[in-house]
């Protein structure tokens, strides 16, 4: 045995190992529907985890592009009417708005970086 490698029951290596932390950490409960700061490096502001209306397990996604500014930042009014007017139109391979799905990345940008509805 080697000082990398752990009994239980057998000799399971570290990739071993690491798959079933990986299985572990899936299975964990996420937060749904709560946006959180997304890690340093990533091309989000935020992310935040959804309901999968296919599978109905968790999704991850991201809203606000990193490096672009938001009303939260910049407090213009007139750039804030104007992004929600476009954002509002905005709409899903079925057609739906989505501004109003709470799996979407829109919906988040809005009621978390414009201040909207």
């Amino acid at each position: 045995m080697r000082g990398h490698d752990i009994v239980i029951g057998k000799v399971l290596h570290f990739g071993q190992l690491f798959s079933i932390y990986k299985i572990i950490m899936e299975k964990k409960a996420k937060p749904l529907y709560k946006p959180f700061p997304a890690p340093a490096g990533s091309k989000h502001k935020f992310k935040v985890y959804v309901k999968n209306e296919s599978t109905g397990k968790p999704k991850l996604i991201g809203f606000g592009l990193r490096g672009m500014q938001d009303y939260t930042q910049h407090k213009d009014k007139k750039r804030r009417a104007s992004y929600l007017a476009r954002a509002k139109g905005i709409k899903d391979k079925q057609g739906r708005l989505t501004y109003m799905n709470k799996n979407s990345a829109n919906y988040w940008a809005i009621r978390k970086l414009w201040a909207g509805p």
